[in-house]
C-alpha cells in the first residue's frame, strides 16, 4: 500500500508541473504563491545558470525597499519587453513571465525547438526583456498583509482597504495608486480621488516611481512590441486610439495570439479610458502592444494558483511570437545584409545603433559577418549574438595575406590601421620593409614595434635585388642616387665619371655601385653597360700609328702613341682591343 500510495503523489506531482519541465532544469516552480524573495532569488540563480543569456537589473525601490528587477533574455538586438504584476491581486502573472524565462533559457541551453521556434537562434537575434513584477510593495501586502510593512503605516493601509485586515482584493501599490492608472495616455482625474486598494490614479501621471521606473526604462529598452499581462477573464486588449496606417498591422498580430491563446479580441474603443500601459506604449511608439487578461474571470481576488497550469498551456509559445514579430519589426527598420568586414581593433559592442547602448563586452580585431546596416552602424554576428558597432576604422572585405619586400624610396609614415586617422610617432627612412598583408594602397609591414601599416606614395613593390659581381662601364659622367630612381621621384646623390665600377646589386635594370663607404644606384643605359671583355691570346700588325686608351671610351686618352709594329692582343671588347706593348697596356680601337 506505502509503494502503491508514493506512485500515486508522484504521478500527482508530475501532473503539476508544466509541459516540458520535468526534462528541464528548472529554477522557478510556479504552481505556488510566488512571492517577491522567491522571485528575487529565482532570478539571480537563472543569471548565474545561464551567464551571458540571462542578465538583470534594478530599475529602483519601491517606496518600501524592494527593487523593482528588469531581466534580460537574449543576446540580440531586436527588442521585446513582457511586464507583469501592475495590480497586486494578479501576481499570477508574474509566474508566468518568470516560467518564460525559466523555460525559454534552458530551451536555448540545450538547443530545443519550442513550438517550432529554433529559440537558440531566435535568443541571438532578440533580446525579450522582462519587469516580471512591477509592484512588489502591492503584491506583498495582498499575500501577506500588514505583517511585511513597518508598523508605523500598517493602520493608514488598512485604512485605504475600508478598515478590512483582508488584503485578498488589493490591486494598488503600497500608498495606494493604481500603477495601471498612472501613465500619460487618457489620463484624467477619476471617481476615485483619494489612495484606495483599487482604481485611484494618483495625482498626476508618474508620481508612483513604480510607473515612473516603467516610463523611463521603456522609453531606455525603445521596444518593437510590448505585452502588459493582468487577469482576469481570458481577454486580450490591443487597441487604444490606434493610427490608421497600423490598425491592420496591429490586428493581424493580435489575431495570431487570439488563435493560440484562445483569449477573446477585445472590440477597440473609441472612448476608452486610458492611462493605462499599454495605452501610453501605443500613443507614444505607434507600436504594437497587447493587454493579455488570463485566468477564467475572478472577483476581487487573486486568480487561483490551480488556473496556472492552463494559463502556461495557452501563452508558453506567446514569448518566442512576440520575439519573432519584434524581429520583423526591427529589421524593417534596418538594411539586412550579409557582408564581410574586417576591425583593426578591438571595438565596443553596442545593444543597438545609439551610443547610449553601450555594452561592457568589446569586439577583438577580426573578420567579421554583417547582418544589418543602420546609418553609420553595422551589425555583427558575435558570440555575444547580433550587436552593433560604429563603421568607422572597418574595411568592406578583409585585406589580402602577402609576403613582399617593398622598397620605400622616402620618409614614409606609419599608422596602426590603415586609416589617417591612425597615424603612428614611427616614421621609417627610406628601406626595404617586409609587407605581409595588403588593402587597396595600404600595406602592413613588420616593424621593431610591431605590425604597422603605411601608404606609401613612391614604393617600389615586390623590391628583391640580386648580388651581383659584375663590372660596368660607364662611358658618360652618369647621376648616381641613394636608390634605384624608378619613379624619378629623387636627386642625384652624385655623378659617377666615366670608368669601369664593381657593382654590388642588380635590379630591373639598375646596379648598386660600391663608392668608398656607400652604395649608389645607376641605370644601365646604352652608356651603362656590363664590361665583359673576351680575352683573347693573338697578335696582330699595327699598320699605323695608333692612340692607347686606359679604357675603351674615347674619353680616356693617355699620352701614349703606339708605333707600326706587332703587338699583342690580350682581350677584345665592342670594337676594342686591349693590348700589351712591352710593360704598357691599355686599349685601341679595332680598325
Amino acid at each position: 500500500m506505502e509503494a502503491r500510495y508514493l506512485f500515486i503523489l508522484a504521478i500527482f506531482i508530475l501532473l503539476l508541473i508544466p509541459e516540458s519541465k520535468a526534462s528541464a532544469t528548472s529554477f522557478v516552480y510556479p504552481n505556488q504563491k510566488y512571492n517577491y524573495e522567491e522571485m528575487t532569488v529565482d532570478i539571480k540563480q537563472l543569471a548565474k545558470y545561464h551567464p551571458g543569456l540571462v542578465t538583470y537589473k534594478s530599475l529602483g525601490k519601491t517606496p518600501y525597499g524592494r527593487e523593482v528587477w528588469a531581466v534580460k533574455l537574449g543576446k540580440g538586438d531586436a527588442t521585446v519587453f513582457f511586464n507583469s504584476s501592475h495590480h497586486a491581486r494578479e501576481w499570477l502573472t508574474t509566474n508566468l513571465t518568470m516560467e518564460m524565462i525559466d523555460q525559454y533559457s534552458d530551451a536555448y541551453k540545450y538547443k530545443r525547438k519550442m513550438h517550432g521556434y529554433d529559440v537558440y537562434k531566435l535568443l541571438n537575434e532578440t533580446s525579450i526583456w522582462f519587469v516580471p513584477m512591477v509592484n512588489p510593495d502591492g503584491v506583498t501586502l495582498q499575500q501577506y498583509g500588514v505583517k511585511k510593512f513597518p508598523k508605523s503605516v500598517q493602520k493608514s493601509l488598512i485604512a485605504m482597504n475600508n478598515g478590512s485586515k483582508n488584503f485578498k482584493r488589493w490591486k494598488s501599490n503600497a500608498q495606494g495608486i493604481d500603477l495601471n492608472r498612472q501613465y500619460p495616455a487618457g489620463w484624467t482625474k477619476r471617481s476615485v480621488k483619494k489612495p484606495y486598494y483599487k482604481d485611484y490614479p494618483g495625482k498626476a501621471p508618474l508620481v508612483a516611481p513604480e510607473a515612473k521606473y516603467m516610463y523611463n526604462f521603456t522609453n531606455f529598452l525603445d521596444p518593437e512590441m510590448t505585452v502588459s499581462y493582468h487577469s482576469t477573464g481570458r481577454i486580450l486588449f490591443w487597441h487604444y486610439q490606434t493610427k490608421p496606417q497600423n490598425y491592420n498591422r496591429d490586428y493581424l498580430i493580435a489575431k495570431d495570439v487570439s488563435k493560440f491563446t484562445g483569449y477573446k479580441l477585445v472590440k477597440p474603443n473609441k472612448n476608452a479610458s486610458g492611462a493605462g500601459y499599454k495605452d501610453w506604449f501605443i500613443s507614444k511608439f505607434g507600436r504594437p502592444a497587447l493587454t493579455p487578461e488570463i485566468s477564467y474571470p475572478v472577483y476581487e481576488s487573486n486568480p487561483p494558483i490551480s488556473v496556472f497550469n492552463e494559463e502556461w498551456r495557452r501563452n508558453s509559445k506567446m514569448g518566442l511570437y512576440v520575439a519573432a514579430q519584434g524581429k520583423k519589426l526591427w529589421d524593417a527598420k534596418i538594411k539586412v545584409t550579409n557582408m564581410t568586414i574586417t576591425t583593426f581593433e578591438s571595438k565596443k559592442l553596442y545593444d543597438k545603433p545609439d551610443n547610449k547602448y553601450i555594452t561592457k563586452d568589446t569586439l577583438s580585431a577580426n573578420k567579421y559577418t554583417v547582418t544589418g546596416i543602420k546609418g553609420s552602424w553595422y551589425r555583427v554576428s558575435s558570440s555575444k549574438g547580433s550587436k552593433w558597432i560604429p563603421s568607422s576604422n572597418t574595411i568592406k572585405g578583409t585585406y589580402k595575406t602577402i609576403n613582399v619586400p617593398i622598397l620605400l624610396t622616402e620618409t614614409t609614415a606609419t599608422y596602426s590601421s590603415p586609416f589617417t586617422n591612425r597615424k603612428t610617432a614611427l616614421a621609417l627612412k627610406p628601406q626595404t620593409v617586409q609587407a605581409v598583408k595588403q588593402w587597396n594602397d595600404w600595406y602592413a609591414i613588420k616593424t621593431i614595434q610591431g605590425e604597422r601599416w603605411i601608404n606609401p606614395t613612391n614604393e617600389i613593390y615586390n623590391y628583391k635585388p640580386v648580388k651581383t659581381e659584375k663590372e660596368v662601364l660607364i662611358g658618360v659622367n652618369t647621376n648616381a642616387y641613394s636608390l634605384p630612381n624608378a619613379k624619378n621621384n629623387l636627386k642625384p646623390i652624385k655623378v659617377l665619371e666615366p670608368a669601369v665600377y664593381s657593382t654590388k646589386y642588380s635590379w630591373n635594370g639598375w646596379v648598386a655601385i660600391q663608392i668608398s663607404n656607400q652604395i649608389v644606384w645607376v641605370k644601365q643605359t646604352s652608356d651603362v653597360m656590363d664590361f665583359l671583355p673576351t680575352s683573347l691570346q693573338q697578335t696582330i700588325i699595327v699598320e699605323t700609328e695608333k692612340i692607347l686608351y686606359s679604357l675603351p671610351l674615347d674619353s680616356k686618352q693617355t699620352d701614349t702613341i703606339i708605333q707600326p709594329q706587332e703587338i699583342q692582343v690580350i682581350a677584345e671588347f665592342n670594337g676594342w682591343y686591349q693590348v700589351k706593348v712591352g710593360e704598357i697596356q691599355g686599349w685601341i680601337i679595332k680598325e
